[in-house]
C-alpha cells in the first residue's frame, strides 16, 4: 500500500474526480479526509468508501474562505497529527459565454473558488509540512489553461475564458509553490486534464470531442487519478513544479 499510515486531503472530495481520488487513496491505506459545501454529500461519499473499507471523514467548508479553510486544516492536525497530502481539487464550472458579455460577477466566482481556494489550501498546510519536513501537494488544473480555450472551441466561438484564466493561474501558481517549498522536501505538481468525460457527460458531447483525441476515446476520472496519485506517492519524489497532461494527446506539450 503506497500511502500506509499518511494522511490526505482532498478538497471537493464528495463527488466526481474528487471522490474517485479520495476512494482510491483510501484504497492504497491513507486515511482520507474530504471537504466541500454539501453535507449530504460527503455524508454519501463517506458511507460509500467505508463500506469498502477506507479510512476516511468529511469536513463542510468552502474552500475559498480563509476562516473554512483555517479550521479545516487545524482539525485534521489535531485529530490526525500530520498532514502528508493535499490534493486541490475543488473548483466550479462555467457555462460558455463570449469575452465581452462575461458579467464581472461571473469571473468573480470562477477566480474566487478555482484559484483562490487553491491558494488558501496551500497557504494553510504549509507551517504543518514545514515541521515535517516532508509533503505532497497535487493542484488539479487543466488543459484549458495551456490552450486558452476548451476542447471543443470553434475559432471565433466562446472560449470560456474566466475557466481557463482560473486554470492558468493554478499551473503558474504551483510552479511558484514548487520553488518555495522544495528546500523542505515539500513537491508540489499538478495534474492538467482534458478530454475528459466525467459521469453524465451527453452523448452528442462525447461525438464532438473524441475525432480531437489522437487516443480515439474520452478519459476517465480513473485516469487522472492515476496520474494524481503518482504525484501524491514517493514515486514522484524527485519531480516538482510539474504539470502532467492527461489528454489522450489533444495537447502535446
Amino acid at each position: 500500500m503506497r500511502f500506509k499510515g499518511q494522511v490526505a486531503i482532498v478538497t471537493g472530495g464528495s463527488k466526481g474526480l474528487g471522490k474517485v481520488i479520495a476512494k482510491q487513496l483510501a484504497q492504497e491505506g491513507a486515511s482520507v479526509v474530504i471537504n466541500g459545501r454539501d453535507m449530504n454529500a460527503l455524508d454519501e461519499a463517506t458511507q460509500e468508501i467505508r463500506q469498502e473499507g477506507g479510512r476516511i471523514t468529511a469536513i463542510q467548508a468552502d474552500v475559498s474562505k480563509s476562516g473554512d479553510v483555517k479550521a479545516m486544516i487545524d482539525k485534521v492536525v489535531e485529530d490526525y497529527g500530520r498532514i502528508d497530502i493535499l490534493i486541490n481539487n475543488a473548483a466550479v464550472f462555467a457555462e460558455s459565454v463570449r469575452i465581452m458579455d462575461l458579467e464581472e460577477e461571473e469571473w468573480d466566482r470562477l477566480m474566487t473558488t478555482n484559484l483562490k481556494g487553491v491558494f488558501l489550501c496551500a497557504k494553510a498546510v504549509i507551517k504543518q509540512m514545514i515541521k515535517q519536513k516532508s509533503g505532497k501537494i497535487v493542484n488539479m488544473t487543466s488543459f484549458t489553461g495551456k490552450t486558452g480555450r476548451v476542447v471543443y472551441s470553434t475559432f471565433g466561438g466562446p472560449t470560456k475564458a474566466h475557466y481557463c484564466a482560473s486554470k492558468a493561474g493554478i499551473i503558474s501558481l504551483t510552479k511558484s509553490l514548487a520553488y518555495e517549498l522544495a528546500p523542505h522536501n515539500i513537491n508540489v505538481n499538478g495534474v492538467a486534464a482534458g478530454s475528459v468525460a466525467p459521469e453524465g457527460t451527453p452523448e452528442e458531447k462525447k461525438e464532438m470531442i473524441i475525432p480531437l483525441v489522437p487516443l480515439g476515446r474520452m478519459g476517465t476520472s480513473e485516469d487522472v487519478s492515476a496520474a494524481t496519485l503518482f504525484l501524491a506517492s514517493d514515486e514522484s519524489s524527485f519531480i516538482t513544479g510539474h504539470i502532467v497532461d492527461v489528454n489522450g494527446g489533444t495537447l502535446m506539450d
